[in-house]
């Protein structure tokens, strides 16, 4: 077995798919997922942060969208925000500027 140096400097942002599809949102998770990582990518931080969609989290809340930070190097943490394309994008995206 081969232990790998992660490749983000930051971390992995999960974001789950089950959540949006099971009230009826099916591409809330994809869609925040693109644009997030089209702004790191136009941040130059792409590589700083890995942004993936995920199956569930384990964290359900009716009408609230489940997200996971795993670091680098730390405790991995998961929030919730609405279950709304713009707002998710924007409680994501505020969170993640913290990070980086």
């Amino acid at each position: 077995m081969k232990k790998y140096q992660v490749p983000w400097e930051v971390g992995s942002l999960f974001i789950c798919t089950k959540c949006g599809a099971k009230y009826n949102e099916p591409e809330l998770a994809e869609n925040v997922k693109k644009q997030i990582r089209k702004d790191l990518k136009e941040q130059d931080a792409n590589k700083k942060v890995r942004v993936i969609t995920s199956g569930c989290l384990n964290i359900c809340y009716p009408e609230e969208q489940t997200f996971a930070f795993m670091p680098s190097r730390g405790e991995t943490e998961v929030y919730t925000t609405k279950l709304d394309d713009k707002e998710a994008y924007e409680d994501i995206t505020k969170f993640l500027k913290k990070k980086i």
